[in-house]
């Protein structure tokens, strides 16, 4: 409870269920206890839809107007390619592409630091260059499926790891990549494929590495 009240801004790329679950559950679970809102930051599209099918008393209650006298619930719209100042960090919300409204994001702290994560998103040149532009020394990336399921992943709006050699030839520095987002039941093939990925790629500086479990990274990245 102590950590959930701690909890000031909550970043969020689209409105997918997996992506918004946990919000709903924690504003429920720290209601009786809250003394400062909670703020929402996404597209405009996305809040929207929170509020349209998510706190609208049907699936959840409006928490944009409970308690009355201060709700709990704040929400904040996000424009892309625009600087916002989030709770001590810099933020940017990158275009991708997704078959709802989404966002990669850009988050620096005070020191320069800085990582990037596309969310759910197909290979996107435009996220790409801007990862050129903002240089951050992370990027967390959707690599949902194999080179077998192609088709699947462009209609659903994911990446499949042979992109990553799209992705490489985009990019003009080398940041190190950390891969999320596997489909259940390729995830060991996808591991495989990722370090063969990452062997090939060694000599050109390029880290592609499956995001784990339980990971806890810091930046700067070390070794």
């Amino acid at each position: 409870m102590d950590a959930l009240l701690k909890i000031r801004h909550v970043l969020i790329t689209h409105a997918h269920i997996d992506h918004i679950l946990g919000l709903p559950l924690m504003l429920g679970t720290i209601y009786e206890h809250h003394r400062q809102p909670v703020r929402v930051h996404a597209l405009s599209e996305v809040l929207t839809a929170l509020h349209q099918h998510v706190f609208n008393w049907v699936l959840w209650p409006d928490f944009t107007r409970l308690p009355e006298e201060r709700p709990i619930l704040e929400l904040s719209p996000m424009v892309l390619d625009r600087r916002y100042a989030v709770g001590g960090y810099e933020v940017v919300p990158l275009p991708v592409i997704h078959p709802t409204p989404s966002a990669g994001l850009w988050i620096a702290d005070t020191t320069g630091c800085s990582f990037a994560f596309t969310g759910d998103s197909g290979f996107h040149p435009p996220f790409w260059q801007r990862i050129n532009s903002y240089r951050p020394e992370l990027v967390i990336a959707d690599v949902s499926f194999t080179s077998n399921s192609t088709d699947l992943a462009g209609s659903s709006g994911h990446m499949v790891v042979d992109q990553l050699g799209e992705v490489f030839a985009l990019l003009e520095y080398q940041p190190e990549i950390r891969a999320t987002h596997f489909k259940v039941g390729q995830e060991e093939h996808l591991i495989r494929l990722l370090e063969r990925v990452e062997s090939d790629r060694l000599e050109r500086g390029f880290q592609v590495r499956p995001l784990r479990q339980g990971e806890v990274l810091t930046l700067p990245l070390q070794g």
